[in-house]
Formats: C-alpha cells, structure tokens, sequence
C-alpha cells in the first residue's frame, strides 16, 4: 500500500494573492463586441476601400527569387491547412495577396474577409466567448502542474471532469491556473474526449436516451478510476456498482433502431475512454529518465497501471461486435498484408506500437473509433465529420483531418487540413454512422495504409480495406498525392500570372515615357522653348520693376535726411560704439559671405548692424531686391527691435505703408509688400525655408544672439551653412549671412564658418559695481533666519525635502533670528548643518553675523526674504532708477510680486508699476516695461532670463541676479525630459551685470558669492542642442527635405551625442509621424507646422479630427504650462475633497459617469469649462472667488485660456478648422471673448463629440502614446524579463505599473494615486518625474480599445488570440476581432493621408467610419 501523504498545513494549501507575471499575464483584458457591431464594422471597411494588410519584411519580400517566391508561398500554405484552413479558403487568400503573402498577412486577410462562421474555431470571433470559457486565453487545454511531493486528491468541482492518478492531474474546463508548468503541451486525453463529443452533436438522436445512458456510463468509468489509486474502497464500490448497472443497460438496448444509430457515437466515445485510461495508464511508462517518472511512488505507479489495465479491457469488450469476423480471413491474405509496400508514405511509422490500441487476438473495431485513437497519438485535432447530403433517409458523409507536420528536413512532411470523402460519391447509406464509418475506414487506409487495417477493422470495414488495396482505386489519385500535387500547382500558378503581368506593366510604363520623350521632339520642344522666353520675359520685368524701385528708395532716403528729426537721429545713432564700425563691416561683407559681429552690451549691434546693410542697399541703388531677415531667439525681442528700428528711421509702426521694416512672430505679424527689413523669431524663417529651401529672395540673415545656442539657433547655423556653399556655387546673388555675439565664445562660429572675419566692437555702458552676497549681507546687516528655507538647519530638519525647496515657494517668512538674535544666541544658529562652499579664509575681512549666515546658508535655494528686503533696501537708499530682478520662473515671478505687493512701500498706485516680464506675457503687457513711470514712482521689473540679451530697457539702474534660470534637459538613455532649476554660467552673469548702467553708472546686486562665481560657475551655457530632446528638429528636418537626420545633426557646431539622435527618431516612429526610412507621415507633416512638443501637437490634431477639440484644447494648454491646482501646507485632504467634488460633474455640468473619476486631464477639463462659464457670466471676481474655493491658480486659468486661444489658431492656420470671419476686426479684449466662445461652441463639427469622455480619452491617449503605463494584467510576460516588482514604500492594494522599461508610481498629486482597483490595466501620461522613484505626474486610465487603434505597432498572435503592441502591452482578443481592429487603424491612416492633400476639407467627424465608432462606444472594452 503506498504511504499515506501529508496532510499539508491550510496555510500552504491557500494559493496567495499573488500580483505575479505569469498570472497577470493571463488575466489581460479581452477585447469583444457584439457579432452585430462587428457585422457593421466589416461590411463598412470592406466597402470603404482599405487598404490590404501588407508584412512586416516588406523588403524582403519584393527582392525574392522566383524560388525564394514559391517556397515562400508554399511554406503559407501548408501552415495555414495546419492550422485548418481548406484549400479553397487558403487559394483564396494567396490570389488576393500574391505578392505580399506571409503566413500573417495571409492570417489577417482569412480573418477578416471570412465569416466567423467559416474560420477555425480559435480564429473566429462567434466562439470567442465559448472558447474562453473552455480552454482560457490560450485557445486549447493544456496539462497545467504536476503534484507536488505532498499532493492530495481533493474533490471535484462540479464543472470540471479530472482523470487524476497521485502524481498528475489534468483539469478541462473551469479557471486555469496559469502559475503552474505547462511540462506537457498536448491535449488532456479527457479534454481531448469532450472535444470529440462536441462535434459529434449532429448525431445525437433526440428520441434515443442512449446517449445520456452512454455518458453517465463515461463519468462512472472516470471515477472508478479516480476512486482506486486514491484507496477510497467504499467509494469505489459505490461506483463499479453503478458501472456495471450502466454497462448492462448498454450491453442491451431496448431497440434495435436507436441502437443502430447510435452505435458508432457510443463506439467513439468508447474508445475516446479508452484512450483517457491508457493515458493514465501511459504516465506510469515514463522514462526512467523523466523526472515526472521519479515523483510517482513505485507501488502506486504499479497499483495504477495493474488496474487501469484491468479497465481498459473491460472497456474494449464494448467494441465487441463479432469475434468469428477475423477468422474468416485466409492466412494467406494475412501474410500478404504484412509484406505489402503502399506506393505512398504514410503516418502509420509514426503511431510506433499499436498493443495499446489493438492486440493479436481482439476482435475487429469501428474504424471511426480506430481514426479518433490514431489522430489522439498523433496529437491531431478530433476528426470532424459533415453531411455532403441526405435523401430519403440515406446519407453522404466527408471526413476533416486537421494533421500536423512531422519530420525535418527534406523528409519533412506538411500537416494540415484534409477533406477525405468516398471516391463513390453517390453511394449513399442508410444511417449516419454507417456512413460516418465508411468514410472513417477510407480516411484510415489513405493516411495510415502501412499498418495491419484489416485485423484491425470490424467486417464489412475490413473486407473494404481489402478491395481498395487490391486495386480497385488504382485509376484514383492518392488523397495526399492529389493534395500536393494540388497546392505545388497553384503555387506554379500563381508565379506564372505574376510573371505575365508585372514585366508588361513595366513595358507599358516604358513605353510611355518613350513615347512622351519622341513627342517631347517636336510640339514638346516648342513649348520648353515658350517656358524658357516667358520666363526669361518674366525675370526681365522683374528686374526692370526692381530697378525703379530702388530708385524710388534711394531718393525717398535722400529725402529723409534732410528731415531734422531724422539728422537728430542719426546723431544718436552716431554717438554708438558700432558707428565707428560701420565702413569696415560693409566692406568686409562685400568680401565676404559670412561676417561674425562680437559686441558687448549696450554697443548698438542689434538696431544698427541690420540698418547698415539696407542703407548700404539702397544708396547702392539694389533696395528693391534686397530683403534681409534678422532672427532673435524670442518674440518680445522681435516685436521691441522692430519697434525701435522703425522708430529710428522716422517711420511709422512696422508693417505700415510708409516703413520698410517688419515683424514676424508666432500669432502676429506686421509686414507687407514694402517691407525690406524683417524681424522674426528663428522659429519663423524655418518655416520659410519649407516653402523656400534656397531663400532664394533673401539677400541677408542676420542671426542675433547666436552666442545663447538655442537649439533652432545651431539648427538654423547648419542650413545658413549649407545655404551658403550652395547658393556661392550658382549664378546670381549669393547669401550673406552676418552672426552677431556678445563677446562670449565668438571664435567659435568663426571657426564654424572656415575661418570668417570678426568685428569686435566695444560696449557703451556706464561703469556698473557689482556687490556678491558677502556684500549684501555686510551692508544691510542681514541676520538669516534658522527657519528660513534658504538656511541649512531647514535643510537639516526637513531631511531630503531641501531637494524641492527650490520649486516649492511660499510666502512665509522666516522670524526665529530676531528672538534668538535679542538673546544673544548665536551659537545654537550655527549647529548641523554647514555650507560645503563655505570657505572662511575667503570672508576673515567680513563681521561675524556675514560669516555666520553664509557657514549655515543652503546656496541652493533663493532667500526671498533676502530679496524683498534688498528691493526695499534699494528703493529706500538709492538714486532714482528702474530696479531689474532675475527669477528663474514664473511661479517665482508671481510669488515677488504678490510679497512686494503686500508691502506698504509698494501698495496702492505704487503696485502698478511691479511688473512682470516673460515670455508668456501678451505683447501689450511685454511692452509695459519700456514706459517710464511718474515721478516719485520705482518701476520693478521681475522678469525671467528673457530679459538677458536682446531687451534694452534704457532706465534700468539696478540689477538684482539671483543667479538661477531653469533649463529643459533631457535623458534619452531613461527617455525622461525635465526641467530643472539650475545655476546660471558666467558668461549668463556678465550679460545681466550689462543690464545695468545704461543711462548712467549701475549696481549689480548678484545673491551669490563671489566664490561661486569665480570657482563654481561653469564659463558657457551648454548648447541646448546636448541637453534637450531632439523630436522637434528631427521632425523639422525631414519636413524641409534637408538630409538624412543624424548626418545633417552631426554637422552642428557642437553635435549631440548619437544616442540622442536615436532616442529622437525612435520616440517619432513611435509618434506616427515617420514612415519607412525617416518619411514623413501625413501626421507627420502636419505636426511639423505646429510649434509645439509633438505629443501635444498630435493630440491637437486628433482633437479637431475626431471632434473633441475644446476639451482637448484644454489638456493640451495645462499639459504645456502647468497644473492650476494649489497644494497649500496642511491643506491636501481639502485639495482632495474639491477634486473629488469637480470629477462628480459631467462635462456638461450634469451629474457625473465614473469615465471622469480616474483621469487627471477630465478633472482639469471641467475646473477649466466651470471656471470658464463663471467667468463669462458673472465675472472676474466670481471667477477668482471660484478659484479659491477649489484650490485653483487664477493666474493660471488665465494663462490656460489663452493659450487655447493660441492652440486654436494654430489649427485653424493649416486648415483643419474654421475661425470666424470678422475675427480679426474686433478689438484684443473682444477678440478674446469671442475666440473662447467660438472654441467652446458645442454646435460646431469640432466639438460633435467634446461631451464624450470616451472619445476625448482616446484622443489623448492618441496624442500622448508611447507614454502608457500598465498594470501587471496588461504586460506581456517576457517584457518583464523576470524581474520582480519591488516591495519598498508600495501598498499592497493598489495596482503595480510598468511603464516598458521599470517599475513606475503614480504622483500623490493624481487622483489615481489611492486607487485600489481600475477600469483598465492602462493609463497615460506625459511627464515622468525621478527622485526616490519614478513618479507619473498627470495620469488617465485609458481603454485597450484606444491603444489598439492609436498606439504602437501590433503584433496578433492569432492562433493564442494575443494582441502585443509595441513588444510589451498585451492583449486578449480573438484573432477576428484583433483584425478587424488593425483594419481599422489602416482605415484611419488612410482617412489622414487624404487629410494631407486637403486640410480645408478636414470633415472626418462626418466619415461613416468615425460615426459607426462612436455609436458602438468603441472604447469599451470586456473584460
């Protein structure tokens, strides 16, 4: 008796929740919709003229062989018979698709051209539900474990059938547990069995209760053998009584009708027990080897295999029918069987020893049984049997067997699916299993001929295999022969029809241009002839009209200087160091393509230089061809030069009648047909280059502010480059190019350019005397304070917060100095913490009370007390004069002008004259820091690094540097971009001290040390180009046809390193936006006219296509500026509580849907569209009453309507919307309102569906993919590639998420931070932020219908119904389903391309596609 095992402790016995790959993977969400939608769908694609599935290796495909051709299309097409297409499905496939037939292709187009009802069942969409529910994901039942060492039976779930021995169980039906080993991957012998009766369900008799008698019998016949290995004696008396009870009622049927048509079914099923039984009885055989064989217990692997014997033959006595047959058989025919050689190979070597299934001395069996018992060992699906007719009770049967391929090599042989039938069709029989075993016994002799049949076979089944082996079908072709015979052929055909088709299309082709090249001899070469006069004509007229216009400018010139207030003027201009210079730059210009102008502050290079070239042009009579173009790095500087340059000249506002100069910036432009002198952004003269890649009516660029080496400054270095050999090498005029520098680091560009001259050029500054902080410190008597942020005992006891102090600014104001001052307790100021960069040999001239504050100061972190102070310190003890302040940011900016704000010393009128300064100000408040201010009135400006370079405010006095800026910087290893609040270098310091002393002698007040400055600072900015993502100038790149993207970069002055390039195109095929080798997309090339971060561009695109745009419009501004959501201290749980208030609305203001609860961006949407509604119709100060009951930044909310604004036009620019039409006459406040009205407007095509969170989230997760995070559920397995999930600082009850590389965390600020369950395993975002861990900043759940129609590429595996996008989401559908999905997306590509042809006509909310998808709601996803 074998020991009694274990019992094992419940605790081990209870399978732990477990977040696992391997069990995540397997509970991926599955994609289904109903068969009607899905009816919809596809007769809609099919007729909307899709384009065809095409492979992945494309190439390699068109450069086959002949041969490499008809193996190919062969290998197609004994994988797809294998997998049990027939041959008129598979021939239709390949004829559809000849040339780019792959196995896959050929998958997708069988799936998506056939009925469901057609397809192989693990294909097909109708049994998606059916098959999920019996053989899980994968599609088929599979051995899922083996005991464990102290494994004991347990019983069984009512919807499971079990054929258990002690050292295996095999499970059909019921929960898969995909945690155990899947050791043996061939059907289960009972799964196997329950297959087999499934099809059979044609046969069933509804007037016979045989067919249940017969399967209680089976369920018996299970648990007598589950009830004797496990020694249950009680139990198994029980059943062998009700076995034999069951057995009697079988062995003696009431009828002979019913039992007739019922004998083969029963037969089958029969023997299909039998073949569960040896199986069980089959583990007992493993190799000694096996470690399967070493875990079974010999006494029991002995008990089992003796009894399971005893039951095999006492089920093979059910097959019984005639025991005499065999003896009728002439021994000689006996003896000729054995030696008897078939004349094609069949598969019986391969069923090995047949003992188990028949032995010398049996009676004969049914040959349906025997066929089933073959296909089993072979590991063949279940032959399935169809009715071809049925007359007058007579019938007419085929037989489908699904082989697999055996062999290697040349002796390979190709599985697949064959249809057997009766080579008499019109013999018919008198009931359905005799026509099934006819059928059976001819498909046993045509596979398995090389085996002993007839001993085999019950009469009259034998005689028949005898009368065909006597040669009877000799005049009939072999069934494998035809079926080879048959594909090879229509391969043959194939490439004959190929052959004969493509070469005359080719001809053809030639033969037209042949034609159009001997026509182009005579009416052809008159009519290049007519071109060539007419433009010679053309260019005549051109410059005649040139000519008299230069003449016309020349006098007008001649005019003006006699005007006294234009010789006033030019005496100012004069008194300018660059004057001096003047003669020596046109020379050197005449001489040379390329001038590099090097001049400090305050010398006059910005205003003067570009003078100098167009009074030069015009003096020399060329002013009517010349057009010189002057970037600057920011729209402020543009608009302000413009202004002074016009100003200077005695002309009116730019862009008028009567000036010659412009300007051109993003959303305003003041130019016109006269206009000679234009200044724009860089941004703006590479969009000129796409419609005009030589510049060819551009004689001069000058490039100001070179020396900042933005990154569309060093692009723009290498077109100007290329430019400039180019046009030097054609006839006509040439390009000049003139760079202009601070004194920092021109010989760089000179070098850059071969060598060209340099103009340096003296500034005209008064004197400017710069106080480090030692100094500031030492002369206001400054006492830091313990718990101020900038001193390092916060830093002490706040621990790793100090790291975000810098971003973190607040308003309070550290006091604790003053009482430990009055004590005279110094000492416990200076305990913990001391500044690494304190040196105190460099301060011994210095008081204590400095030294002090700078051995505890966190040099990190900006002291606003400090700040206010010193402003305060200034406006009370210095001569009149406008005050400069450096910031890093806005929310800085904004932070001093509300502390200064509260002062009395700056409240009241004195508030008005705070202002602001960076690059999102509108132009009238940019241009509110040139007025002066009355008298007895401080004008303060806080400005951001703008104010550096370019702005020239004349009355500034005093610069106060706190020597920060913020920098865009960007990891393409990790793929995270940030921007980071950094130190700025010395060359950045030298520029704003310049600041200063322009009307007379300065101070420059830097809060930094004179150490830092000296010792620390780095001497240059690093080029934006090495520390920025690339996506925008790879994009810019392909748009204006340059260059092979990492060739054309490497030519920069300074190159970015190849992984940057790599991770930059990457992230764009990614995109969509590239195609092919580095091709521009149609989504490509419309994301190249915006200006603006490609996720967000694309995302604005989708939102105008699919009819969302004004909430989009909303995400996409908040997604570029900032989140309006305050975090006040102590304040998170009501922060929580207004979020949780505004998700329970609808957009529209209604009760809310739970689509709004878990995004980040909806939350956003609907603060906006309430803040917004309250604005209009109650006011501003409703609006900022509103503001502060949610926690929201006003000032933000502003920003973002603006810049919706901005966004809208931009869309509206390259034709995918409409603006109004009386748009432009309406003043700037009006123009607003009614562009915000206009936005939101739900009865406008744009915003058909802006209500639909759906839509809206599918559109963003469009827009933001590849940035998708997944649960464990969604991550295909091998993406993990075995690493565990980490432990630290995670709650057990909330979803784990990957983002394809790591581990990633939701950021406490999202309102998906808490939650313990979501909608779906998917969510996307657009800022990773890394400290401890890498956080997910704003985040939404999206559906994984929406990544399959906009994300990355997919990858079906259609036999397993996987769906894997981008190598590491996973999803479950059937391959139907996923199909038609991809399809779809094919559908949708083909939509935009049409798009790119003609924008106006953008009205895709109206494509059938578009409509049918919403209505079915195609973002809902089963799950």
């Amino acid at each position: 008796m074998a020991p009694k095992k274990k019992q094992p402790d419940s605790k081990q016995r209870q399978k732990p929740k477990s977040s696992s790959s391997s069990s995540a993977a397997t509970a991926a969400p599955r994609l289904q919709i109903s068969s009607e939608n899905e009816r919809r769908l596809r007769r809609l694609l099919l007729n909307s003229s899709a384009p065809s599935p095409s492979p992945a290796n494309v190439s390699e495909v068109r450069g086959e062989s002949r041969e490499q051709k008809a193996r190919r299309l062969r290998g197609v097409y004994d994988k797809l018979a294998l997998e049990g297409f027939s041959s008129a499905q598979i021939e239709q496939a390949l004829s559809a698709i000849p040339d780019s037939a792959t196995f896959e292709s050929a998958l997708d187009w069988l799936c998506f051209n056939l009925p469901g009802d057609e397809l192989p069942l693990k294909f097909s969409s109708a049994g998606d539900s059916t098959m999920s529910s019996l053989t899980g994901a994968e599609g088929s039942v599979k051995v899922l474990s083996t005991a464990k060492d102290n494994w004991v039976p347990q019983s069984r779930e009512p919807e499971e059938v079990k054929v258990s021995t002690e050292g295996l169980e095999v499970r059909i039906g019921g929960r898969r547990d995909e945690n155990v080993s899947l050791d043996d991957g061939r059907l289960s012998q009972a799964a196997w069995i329950r297959q087999y009766m499934e099809q059979q369900e044609e046969e069933e008799d509804a007037n016979s209760n045989d067919s249940s008698t017969w399967e209680d019998h089976c369920l018996q016949s299970f648990e007598v053998v589950e009830a004797k290995p496990s020694r249950r004696k009680s139990k198994a008396a029980k059943k062998n009584s009700k076995h034999g009870n069951l057995k009697e009622q079988i062995s003696y049927p009431t009828n002979s009708v019913s039992s007739n048509s019922e004998t083969a079914n029963v037969e089958g099923v029969q023997n299909d027990l039998e073949a569960s039984e040896e199986r069980s009885e089959s583990l007992g055989n493993i190799d000694e080897g096996s470690d399967l064989k070493k875990e079974i217990p010999k006494d029991i692997d002995k008990t089992c295999a003796k009894e399971v014997d005893e039951e095999v033959i006492e089920l093979d006595n059910m097959f019984f029918e005639d025991s005499s047959a065999w003896e009728a058989v002439a021994p000689e025919i006996l003896k000729q069987q054995q030696i008897e050689k078939l004349s094609h190979d069949g598969y019986g070597h391969l069923i090995g020893n047949i003992d188990d299934i028949w032995k010398k001395g049996d009676s004969g069996k049914m040959p349906k049984a025997v066929l089933q018992k073959f296909c089993q060992k072979l590991g063949w699906e279940a032959p399935k049997y169809n009715k071809i007719s049925e007359r007058d009770g007579k019938f007419v049967y085929s037989v489908n067997v699904l082989r697999g391929a055996t062999g290697r090599g040349k002796s390979r042989k190709a599985g697949g699916l064959t249809i057997i039938q009766l080579p008499k069709l019109h013999e018919e029989y008198g009931s359905v299993q005799e026509a099934q075993s006819r059928v059976a016994a001819f498909a046993l002799y045509q596979f398995f001929a090389d085996l002993p049949l007839r001993q085999l076979l019950t009469e009259p089944y034998s005689s028949l295999i005898l009368r065909w082996q006597e040669g009877e079908l000799s005049s009939t072709s072999r069934v494998l022969v035809t079926e080879d015979r048959r594909r090879s052929g229509f391969v043959d055909m194939l490439l004959n029809i190929d052959a004969d088709t493509i070469p005359s299309s080719e001809i053809e082709n030639s033969d037209t241009d042949v034609i159009s090249m001997d026509s182009g001899n005579t009416e052809g070469s008159k009519s290049v002839n007519e071109k060539r006069q007419t433009t010679m004509t053309s260019c005549m007229g051109l410059k005649s009209a040139e000519r008299a216009e230069s003449a016309i400018l020349k006098k007008q010139l001649e005019d003006k200087r006699k005007l006294p207030n234009y010789l006033k003027m030019l005496e100012a201009r004069a008194s300018l160091p660059i004057a001096r210079q003047r003669q020596h730059f046109l020379q050197l210009l005449k001489e040379n393509d390329v001038v590099v102008v090097s001049g400090e502050t305050g010398c006059g290079k910005t205003t003067q230089v570009p003078q100098f070239i167009l009074d030069d042009m015009i003096e020399s009579e060329l002013g009517g061809s010349c057009n010189i173009v002057c970037t600057q790095p920011r729209r402020i500087a543009a608009i302000s030069v413009a202004e002074r340059v016009s100003d200077e000249r005695c002309e009116p506002s730019p862009g008028s009648n009567d000036s010659l100069v412009g300007y051109q910036v993003r959303l305003d432009s003041a130019r016109n047909e006269r206009t000679k002198l234009l200044f724009c952004t860089t941004g703006i003269l590479l969009r000129k280059l796409s419609g005009n890649r030589d510049l060819s009516d551009v004689t001069h660029v000058v490039v100001d502010e070179v020396h900042e080496r933005t990154i569309l400054s060093d692009f723009l270095l290498i077109v100007l480059k290329n430019l400039v050999e180019k046009r030097s090498n054609q006839q006509g005029r040439k390009l000049k190019v003139i760079l202009m520098s601070a004194t920092v680091d021109s010989s760089l560009f000179a070098r850059y350019f071969g060598e060209c001259p340099v103009i340096s050029v003296e500034g005209r500054t008064h004197p400017v005397s710069t106080h480090f902080l030692e100094d500031v410190y030492e002369k206001m008597e400054y006492c830091l304070a313990l718990d101020s942020p900038a001193s390092g005992a916060y830093f002490a006891q706040h621990g790793e917060k100090w790291k975000h102090a810098s971003s973190s600014v607040n308003n309070r104001r550290g006091k604790k100095n003053l009482v430990l001052s009055s004590w005279g307790d110094e000492s416990t100021l200076s305990e913990g913490y001391v500044n690494p960069h304190y040196i105190s040999d460099y301060y011994r001239s210095y008081n204590e009370r400095t030294n002090q504050n700078l051995k505890r100061l966190n040099e990190d972190v900006i002291d606003f007390d400090l700040l206010e102070d010193l402003i305060c310190y200034i406006d009370e003890n210095c001569p009149q004069g406008a005050i400069l302040v450096f910031l890093p940011g806005v929310a800085e900016i904004d932070l001093l002008i509300d502390r200064l704000s509260a002062l009395v010393r700056f409240g009241g009128a004195s508030s008005d004259w705070i202002l602001p300064l960076h690059s999102l100000l509108g132009p009238s408040d940019q241009r509110k820091v040139f007025q002066s201010p009355p008298d007895n009135f401080r004008k303060v400006i806080i400005a951001t690094d703008i104010a550096e370079t370019s702005i020239t405010i004349d009355d500034v006095v005093y610069v106060v540097d706190t020597g920060k800026h913020k920098e865009n910087r960007y990891n393409p290893h990790k793929k995270m971009s940030s921007i980071v609040e950094d130190w700025i270098s010395r060359a950045n310091a030298k520029q704003r001290r310049g600041r200063a002393g322009r009307v007379k002698p300065g101070l420059c007040f830097c809060l930094y040390t004179r150490h830092r400055f000296e010792n620390v600072m780095r001497p240059f900015q690093v080029p934006e180009m090495l520390r920025m993502p690339l996506t925008e100038l790879c994009l810019q790149i392909k748009s204006l046809h340059l260059d092979d993207i990492k060739s054309f970069l490497l030519k920069a002055v300074e190159p970015p390193n190849e992984e940057a390039i790599s991770s930059a195109v990457d992230l764009l095929y990614k995109v969509g936006a590239f195609e092919g080798h580095e091709e521009l997309s149609p989504l490509g090339y419309h994301l190249a006219k915006l200006p603006v971060d490609v996720l967000i561009g694309k995302m604005m695109l989708y939102g105008a296509i699919f009819g969302c745009l004004s909430p989009i419009l909303s995400v996409a501004a908040f997604l570029s500026y900032k989140s309006p959501f305050l975090s006040p201290k102590d304040e998170k749980q009501n922060v929580e509580k207004a979020k949780a208030t505004l998700l329970n609305e609808n957009l529209d203001g209604s009760s809310s849907v739970t689509d709004n609860k878990q995004s980040d961006h909806l939350l956003m949407v609907i603060a906006y569209d309430k803040w917004s509604r309250i604005l209009l119709q109650n006011g501003d100060k409703s609006a900022r009453q509103f503001c502060h009951s949610f926690y929201l930044n006003s000032t933000v909310m502003h920003m973002i309507r603006d810049m919706r604004l901005q966004f809208g036009t931009l869309l509206a620019d390259i034709g995918l919307i409409d603006l109004p039409k009386d748009t432009l006459r309406h003043k700037v406040g009006s123009r607003k309102n009614n562009l915000e009205s206009w936005f939101s407007n739900m009865s406008l095509p744009f915003n058909a569906y802006a209500r639909c969170t759906s839509v809206i989230k599918s559109v963003m997760c469009a827009g933001l993919y590849p940035n998708v995070a997944a649960s464990l559920e969604g991550v295909d397995p091998g993406a993990l590639g075995g690493r565990k999930p980490s432990d630290v600082l995670f709650s057990k009850d909330r979803p784990r998420w990957y983002d394809g590389r790591r581990e990633v965390h939701i950021h406490p600020s999202s309102v998906n931070h808490s939650l313990k369950a979501v909608q779906y395993p998917f969510l996307v975002f657009l800022e990773k932020v890394e400290t401890t861990k890498v956080f997910l900043r704003d985040t939404s759940v999206v559906s994984p219908y929406s990544l399959l129609l906009f994300g990355g590429s997919m990858v079906i595996q259609h036999q397993t119904g996987v769906v894997v996008i981008d190598g590491w989401l996973r999803l479950s559908a059937a391959a139907q389903t996923a199909v038609l999905f991809k399809q779809l997306r094919m559908t949708l590509d083909a939509v935009l391309k049409e798009l790119t042809r003609k924008p106006e006509m953008a009205t895709f909310v109206d494509n059938e596609v578009v409509r049918l998808l919403i209505s079915i709601g195609f973002c809902r996803c089963a799950r």
